[in-house]
């Protein structure tokens, strides 16, 4: 029994460390995508309301793994393409 708890206690502290990790990815995605939709909004790339999808949100998180800035995913993201 106490190797049963032991494991229940460590799992339960590897989730909390990763759902922790996670978080701080998230936030510091949904500040990224806060700045790129008021860039977005300031350049008139786009005007509220915008609704974000399910596809454009997966891109639009594609764009801040790159390492793209909020003002080049904004242009990435709404620009013209070549």
């Amino acid at each position: 029994m106490r190797v049963t708890a032991s494991l229940e206690v460590q799992g339960a502290q590897e989730l909390e460390e990763a759902v922790e990790a996670l978080s701080v990815y998230e936030t510091e995605l949904r500040a990224w995508m806060s700045q790129w939709f008021d860039h977005a909004v300031l350049q008139g790339l786009v005007r509220p309301p915008f609704l974000l999808d399910e596809v454009k949100a997966r891109r639009l998180e594609g764009l801040f793994i790159a390492g793209l800035t909020p003002g080049e995913g904004a242009q990435a993201f709404f620009g013209v393409a070549h």
